[in-house]
């Protein structure tokens, strides 16, 4: 007589189980739009490795198989490695919401509340978000305020909000207009000089579990003023062609993407050597290689492993093989911190 399979054969069976499902929906439904001769170019915007057009309906209930096998397996003190591991893409650019999602497995969350600085739908066609907090939001029932400076943008994220299954009913009506309160959409050019004052006026949590920033320039001197919050967790964007040798940041917005396509107004010497300032440790970069993960140093004492930007680069299973004409030294624009 066989014996019954342990608690984590079956959610692992659970997990293999959804993702055939998955994966056998969506060849069936290409399969049916090739026969209405697209061209190669409309299958393509298919694919959610190119453009996200679609989105399965069982993300949420993968993610939180995941999520069960991840506490029967949780260890002591997670590394980089781990982090890393547990990468995948629903909305984020890279395989950040996968590696978020880990961490908070980890290290739990306390008001579930993202602040996210900098988004946009332009890796679709329909209006889908790509941004770090929208999978925390549609799949895990976050809330959270998230601010652009383009209102054509702006207003594309609260279409998607207002009639996603998950976000739709968190709207309010006021002077004959519906307004949507979870999540919030702000459009707002943000500054080092206006941070403190937009966050202290849209009434946001003092110590959310995330924030992000990414508005391609003016990144660091935001965060060097920001004072009014302290969220657990940071997530900031990097250059990374300057690896670990220079902490330098580019300080004027005019110059980001004029001399290559950058991923990032600072260097990640440049954001530890703040960062760390500030009382967070650096625990994990983004496989991509332009995201970096900072947990505050009390949150993660004893449940993650710090990570130095030498690690980061030395571990990489790409960067740490890129000959020297890939690597690049500051020009004039950049200034040494």
């Amino acid at each position: 007589m066989s014996n019954p399979p342990s608690p984590l054969e079956a959610t692992l069976d659970e997990l293999r189980k959804a993702m055939r499902e998955q994966s056998a929906r969506q060849e069936a439904l290409a399969a049916m739009l090739a026969k209405k001769f697209l061209t190669p170019g409309e299958m393509a915007a298919l694919n959610p490795h190119f453009h996200r057009n679609f989105l399965p309906n069982d993300d949420s209930a993968v993610q939180k198989n995941l999520v069960a096998t991840w506490r029967l397996r949780a260890q002591g003190i997670l590394g980089h490695a781990e982090l890393i591991e547990s990468g995948f893409r629903v909305f984020s650019q890279s395989d950040e919401d996968g590696i978020l999602l880990r961490l908070f497995t980890h290290i739990g969350h306390t008001n579930r509340y993202v602040i996210e600085i900098g988004s946009n739908c332009s890796g679709s066609d329909v209006g889908i978000p790509e941004n770090l907090s929208t999978n925390l939001i549609i799949n895990h029932g976050w809330g959270g305020s998230v601010f652009e400076m383009d209102p054509t943008e702006c207003d594309r994220l609260r279409y998607f909000f207002a009639r996603d299954h998950a976000t739709r009913h968190f709207h309010w009506e006021k002077e004959g207009e519906n307004s949507y309160y979870s999540p919030l959409i702000i459009q707002q050019t943000v500054s080092p000089e206006n941070i403190n004052q937009i966050l202290t006026d849209t009434n946001i949590m003092l110590e959310p579990d995330l924030m992000v920033i990414d508005i391609d320039g003016g990144d660091y001197a935001v965060m060097q003023n920001l004072h009014v919050v302290k969220p657990r967790v940071l997530v900031v964007e990097f250059e990374k062609r300057f690896r670990e040798r220079h902490s330098v940041v580019q300080f004027d917005r005019a110059n980001f993407s004029k001399r290559w396509r950058q991923s990032g107004a600072a260097s990640l010497p440049a954001w530890q050597q703040l960062l760390e300032g500030r009382g967070y440790t650096l625990c994990a970069v983004v496989s991509s290689g332009f995201n970096a993960f900072f947990v505050r140093t009390d949150v993660a004492a004893g449940k993650l492993s710090s990570l130095t930007a030498a690690e980061a680069f030395d571990s990489h299973p790409i960067f740490a093989r890129m000959g020297e004409d890939f690597w690049l030294s500051p020009d004039e624009t950049w200034k040494d911190v």
